[in-house]
């Protein structure tokens, strides 16, 4: 069954997190997306519910609505040691991320056609961020960048060499 989740802009990587049950909201360990040009049509999720990590499911939400609920061993979550994203701590949306992707491939003569995203948090104190991997309008892989959630720091960079 379809599960409506309630936002004004059911695009947005914010708005997919604000929007989620509250069993799932302190436990998203991973966010991601891909042919988002800015927004996709499909958020991909790995949650714990309720806070407990022996309970990971893969969600999946397309049109703001939970179509995917499945239980998983989530065993690259666990070992990769990620921690559950701070939601009130990600200032940066998936749209502000494919901006500052975008505004980096222009200072170095060249256009973002597409991006697939990864939103992800290494421990608790550690702050979340967006992996950006870029993409021409042709499709050809650019390169990645990685922007801190709370601000939009670029911390990694190796798509684009000239800053803007």
């Amino acid at each position: 069954p379809l599960i409506a989740l309630h936002a004004n802009d059911n695009a947005g990587a914010l708005a997919t997190l604000n929007a989620l049950p509250e069993k799932y909201k302190s436990g998203v360990l991973k966010l991601s997306a891909d042919n988002a040009a800015p927004n996709p049509d499909t958020w991909y999720l790995v949650a714990e519910r309720n806070g407990d990590d022996s309970n990971i499911h893969n969600l999946t939400v397309t049109g703001g609505q939970i179509v995917s609920d499945k239980r998983t061993i989530g065993l690259r979550e666990i070992f990769g040691q990620a921690g559950p994203v701070s939601v009130v701590r990600v200032a940066v949306d998936s749209r502000d991320a494919f901006d500052i992707a975008q505004k980096y491939a222009r200072a170095n003569g060249q256009t973002v056609g597409s991006v697939s995203f990864a939103l992800q948090q290494k421990g608790g104190s550690s702050a979340p961020i967006w992996s950006v991997w870029c993409y021409s309008p042709r499709g050809s892989y650019q390169g990645l960048l990685q922007i801190l959630a709370t601000d939009g720091t670029v911390i990694a960079n190796d798509a684009f060499p000239v800053k803007p």
